[in-house]
């Protein structure tokens, strides 16, 4: 320990002065940024190639996903310590005005929606080369990746229902459907299923609108979209109540607490997923507060 605080104090005297001179305030101050922006990003030295800050605040860590139009980023605060989520366009795809359309509709979207089981939206910016972002919550790994990583509990699953369910309930009341309910857009926080927070607001739209109306591309996921969701018709909340009990019946496939046996509290869950994943939109509980009252039975 003796060595190593020998060597700061050499370097912050190369930062603070000139030999034996004071450095002026201004430059004090430019070094000091300097170094710290090397530190924070790791590099051997603190040259001003691969920049990776944006609006010199937020330290990108990571691309966390990537698809054909947008790319999520992890970011860290540099001054706060803090995750978070950035939401873009692909460089490659800067100049496509419907992409730039869609992702600040998005942005005014999620940042009218607050609830403990919705990601949080901080801020929309524009990045240095034009492109729009959003700012959100780093939450945590997406229910996809916690079913890969192996079975879970009938408690689980409960819990992970009642936070879908509640975050639905938000958004439905807010005046809107959200249209691609599936796993990859459910994330866990600190893989806590009561803190399991819904994402992706890219084609949600209000109800009684349509798709189509709105030049709005349908995103449904495969397997848990519901079936009259073909035939295009006007955003009814019991589109979204549909995937949500797709997902339990996920759920339960991937359960370790009752393959074999006729579990009381499986039965019950089992039952209210059959209710919700109903292939009649008017045999759905016609709310999500109604399914959550499914489940205050359970």
């Amino acid at each position: 320990m003796r060595e190593i605080a020998t060597r700061f104090a050499e370097l912050l005297h190369l930062v603070t002065h000139d030999g034996e001179a004071e450095r002026p305030k201004a430059m004090r101050y430019l070094l000091t940024d300097r170094l710290r922006d090397a530190l924070d990003r790791r590099l051997p030295s603190i040259a001003d190639d691969q920049p990776s800050f944006i609006a010199n605040t937020f330290l990108v860590e990571a691309i966390a996903h990537r698809n054909e139009r947008t790319e999520i980023s992890r970011l860290r605060h540099r001054d706060l310590g803090t995750l978070h989520a950035l939401k873009t366009i692909r460089a490659d795809r800067a100049d496509e005005a419907v992409s730039k359309t869609l992702l600040l509709r998005e942005a005014r979207i999620s940042m009218t929606l607050c609830h403990a089981n919705l990601a949080a939206v901080q801020c929309a910016i524009r990045l240095a080369d034009g492109r729009p972002a959003i700012i959100m919550e780093w939450v945590g790994p997406s229910l996809s990746q916690q079913l890969a990583a192996g079975p879970i509990s009938l408690g689980d699953i409960r819990a992970a229902t009642r936070s879908l369910l509640a975050g639905l309930r938000a958004i439905h009341e807010a005046g809107f459907v959200h249209g691609d309910i599936s796993p990859a857009n459910l994330l866990l926080c600190d893989d806590d299923f009561r803190r399991l927070k819904v994402i992706d607001f890219g084609t949600a739209v209000e109800c009684g609108a349509r798709h189509r109306d709105l030049d709005i591309a349908k995103a449904a996921t495969a397997g848990f979209s519901a079936p009259e969701l073909s035939n295009d018709p006007t955003a009814d909340p019991r589109a979204d109540l549909y995937s949500a009990g797709c997902v339990m019946n996920l759920l339960l496939d991937h359960c370790v607490d009752h393959h074999g046996r006729t579990d009381e509290t499986a039965v019950r869950l089992k039952a209210v997923a059959q209710r919700l994943a109903d292939q009649s939109p008017s045999s759905r509980p016609p709310t999500a507060k109604a399914a959550l009252a499914l489940m205050d039975e359970d």
